[in-house]
């Protein structure tokens, strides 16, 4: 282990956790232990990605040990400067405070025109500014990093109001990348990356398969884990001589109905039609192995490793006494088709009509928010279920409920099962792939029903309100899961691996 250098692959990191991101800070972390040095490589361009980095390590949730590094930052020439403090009163202009509850923004006007505007952050930091022209069309933003500079500047397509170019520039102002933007589809076309050598790119992957050869060109034994499937196919044109690649799946590979028999989704063609470039692939339950070997040959490549309980049950041993409501159920979930929570809510429904001081909390957030408010609406559910939003307290959003509930199309792995387990909390849930049925003991520690099958999770989710005895014994059972999905077996299944890879 001490040999190797782990370097895991994401798109980005962020404080609000998702589960990739957990997973990748749990083995960055994890490794931290065992290894000289551990890297994280981000892709994505996030203008606040310094102050994003500084968070997860002043917060514990990433090790110190581990070193983070993104494409956009390394490509930058300086990156050395004093913060600006930009104030909201521009000379020669009128502003307009806008009137949005929690956004700190202004309008700001020059001859009754409308010329500007600005965003700030929480702490009056700059954020953004846009520029418009004489009609109102947005022609410019300008986005600002957390020291106050220039990061990136966004030139707008006037029909469809999509940028069209953007440049990138370092800490002294200067532009070191420039990407041609197709304003329809917002797909990046051509890059010119401009070094002493300067060069045009016809593809994105080519230009991120030539900074991970600079990260790893001095490094003696690299290894990557791979998390995302559109970074696979970066390594036919990674070259090291010792180079190690894993590729861990968070995701079902299938279409729609995400079983046996559907096509392969197109994110994981690449990985299987392209097996001999990686030297595992890692899958996080037994039954996607199984299914994954029946479309490619994986011989001693596959091997699972499940996840452990989420770091997050700490706030257990640390928090307060929390009184659970024998009337409460939750869900913790991306507000997405994938989670189907119009399921969960119209069952939800039907637990109401049995038990009217029934409530359902939703903590979560995503693009199908306004279309789960109209549904509550229409079920008249508004004093039983609510949207609650984001939360990264988990474990005691679990604790406070006498069960949760995941209808999902699909899952990778389920980690909020494990988390609600690890809590106390029985869960109830579809029998979907992959991982409900993997970690929850039927009438042990919860209840795996038919796909679908609304009426069964209701009925399900009523005996555990109605029956105290009975949420009892499961809650009981629950909490075995931090030995059966322990940090024990977890980090020693991830030192063999890396061992004798």
């Amino acid at each position: 282990m001490k040999n190797k250098t782990p370097i895991i692959l994401v798109n980005s990191l962020n404080i609000d956790r998702g589960g990739v991101t957990k997973s990748a800070l749990t083995y960055a972390n994890l490794l931290a232990e065992k290894c000289k040095k551990v890297y994280i490589c981000t892709f994505l361009y996030q203008t606040q990605y310094k102050k994003i980095i500084e968070t997860l390590y002043k917060k514990g949730l990433l090790d110190k040990r581990v070193t983070v590094l993104n494409m956009f930052e390394d490509f930058k020439p300086n990156k050395v400067s004093k913060c600006i403090n930009h104030k909201i009163k521009d000379k020669n202009y009128i502003e307009f405070k806008t009137n949005k509850e929690n956004i700190l923004s202004y309008r700001y006007f020059k001859d009754g025109l409308y010329k500007k505007y600005k965003l700030f952050d929480e702490d009056g930091h700059l954020v953004l500014i846009d520029y418009m022209n004489d009609a109102r069309h947005r022609y410019l933003r300008e986005e600002y990093n957390s020291l106050g500079l220039l990061a990136r500047r966004r030139h707008m397509d006037l029909n469809v109001n999509k940028p069209r170019l953007d440049q990138y520039f370092d800490h002294i102002g200067n532009c070191y990348l420039s990407v041609w933007v197709n304003p329809k589809t917002m797909k990046e076309e051509k890059f010119y990356h401009f070094t002493k050598k300067p060069k045009e790119y016809n593809s994105l992957n080519k230009l991120r398969a030539k900074w991970l050869n600079s990260v790893i060109k001095d490094i003696k034994n690299p290894v990557f884990i791979i998390d995302k499937r559109d970074i696979d196919n970066l390594m036919k044109d990674v070259k090291h001589p010792n180079l190690k690649k894993i590729a861990v799946l968070h995701n079902n590979h299938l279409k729609k109905p995400y079983d046996i028999g559907a096509e392969i989704k197109p994110s994981f063609k690449f990985l299987l039609s392209n097996i001999d470039l990686f030297n595992k692939i890692v899958c996080l339950t037994a039954q996607q192995k199984k299914d994954l070997e029946r479309e490619v040959h994986l011989g001693n490549k596959g091997v699972v490793l499940p996840h452990a309980v989420g770091s997050d049950e700490k706030q257990i041993e640390k928090g307060k006494e929390i009184k659970y409501n024998s009337h409460l159920a939750i869900t913790i979930a991306r507000y997405e088709k994938q989670k189907r929570l119009d399921e969960a809510i119209k069952a939800f429904k039907l637990v109401v009509n049995k038990i009217p001081a029934a409530r359902y909390d939703i903590y979560g957030s995503g693009s199908q928010k306004e279309s789960l408010e109209t549904l509550i609406m229409e079920l008249g559910l508004e004093h039983n279920v609510r949207l609650k939003g984001y939360t990264n307290d988990n474990m005691n959003k679990f604790r406070e409920a006498a069960c949760s509930i995941l209808t999902s199309d699909f899952e990778g792995f389920g980690r909020v099962v494990t988390e609600s387990l690890y809590a106390g909390t029985p869960v109830v849930s579809y029998d979907v792939n992959y991982g409900p049925s993997d970690i929850i003991r039927n009438k042990v520690d919860g209840y795996i029903v038919e796909k679908g099958n609304k009426q069964e999770l209701a009925d399900k989710i009523i005996e555990i309100f109605e029956d105290k005895n009975l949420y009892q014994q499961l809650s009981k059972r629950a909490i075995e899961v931090k030995e059966r999905y322990s940090y024990k077996k977890f980090n020693e299944n991830w030192e063999r691996l890396l061992k004798y890879i």
